[in-house]
């Protein structure tokens, strides 16, 4: 069967539209990532709160204690108080990494029923009893991104990048594919329809990397919500040596100098920034699964209709055995 292109409009409407899903289910979608992103931010809030205590109370630790002068006995210690929010960060950093895939799920449910996402634990589940493959795909993407960003090889992962995007949505939505099947399937759908895929994605990138989160920056900055934000950070960032990094940059002729303020709140942006993107997964999640199952449903419609008809003639089979 010959293979149908997809339109530029086409690539628009499933932009919208997936906004639509997404608003419409914007309070499920919060509830769901609420751990996986917040856990991740008060992990390693409370790794480098304990480790921020530990130095400040290290001098008079070792004046009481003889054994804190043992630097193998401080660092051991320094491991253990920092495990707690070590523990949280990675349960929230897994739980993150299996919604790239269990979202894809739940948007299928959306966008085949038309009806809201109810129950986040079944597209999960699905995912976790893969575990196991689902480790494996995360290896062998990590391996093409590591590979691809050496600086000659930019430009070709910036085009690998586009021939992968749909590698979670096959993933997720055929349930015994392989990493390498699901791999190799999100590269033959995007092959015929690159500048489609490439237009939707740059879309969702400039709306959910740069747009979103520079607005909810820019309220946080015109709200005077950013002191009381980085007031932690700048607590912990007045520990590094701003003198001699200062003293570097200086003797390097560089126009501009550190100050723990400025670099506190711009790291503070910086998480702010992150994770209002980590919140519109759904909403990438939403438009690169519509344009799976339109790729899918164009370049397989054979396949498709010979498996309806397949599952039409067992069911009539049983049916006829039942009635004998």
């Amino acid at each position: 069967m010959a293979k149908k292109d997809l339109t530029f409009v086409s690539m628009i409407e499933i932009f919208f539209r997936g906004i639509k899903y997404y608003f419409l289910n914007f309070e499920k979608f919060m509830k769901y990532l609420a751990f996986p992103i917040f856990g991740q931010v008060v992990g390693i809030g409370i790794i480098f709160t304990a480790a921020y205590l530990y130095t400040i109370l290290i001098p008079k630790l070792t004046q009481s204690a003889q054994i804190f002068d043992n630097i193998l006995f401080v660092f051991l210690l320094l491991l253990v108080i920092t495990l707690p929010g070590f523990f949280i960060f990675c349960k929230a950093f897994w739980d993150y990494l299996v919604a790239m895939a269990a979202l894809n799920s739940m948007a299928s449910f959306i966008i085949e029923s038309g009806q809201k996402v109810e129950d986040t634990s079944i597209a999960d589940g699905l995912i976790k009893n893969r575990s196991f493959s689902y480790i494996l795909l995360l290896i062998l993407l990590s391996i093409i991104y590591i590979i691809g960003l050496f600086p000659l090889l930019w430009v070709i992962l910036a085009i690998g990048l586009v021939y992968l995007s749909l590698t979670f949505q096959a993933f997720a939505l055929e349930e015994n594919i392989s990493p390498i099947g699901a791999i190799s399937l999100s590269v033959r759908l995007v092959k015929h329809h690159f500048l489609k895929t490439l237009f939707l994605l740059a879309a969702l990138g400039v709306f959910t990397y740069w747009l979103v989160p520079s607005l909810i920056c820019w309220g946080v900055e015109a709200g005077n919500l950013l002191g009381f934000f980085s007031y932690p950070a700048e607590r912990f960032i007045t520990l590094l040596p701003f003198d001699e990094l200062n003293a570097m940059l200086s003797a390097h002729n560089m126009p501009f100098s550190l100050e723990s303020v400025s670099v506190s709140k711009s790291v503070t942006l910086s998480v702010v920034s992150a994770m209002v993107t980590a919140f519109l997964l759904p909403l990438r999640s939403l438009c690169c699964t519509m344009l799976f199952k339109e790729l899918y449903s164009k370049n397989y419609a054979g396949k498709i209709a010979a498996e309806k008809l397949v599952k039409r003639a067992s069911g009539k089979k049983i049916a006829d055995e039942d009635e004998k």
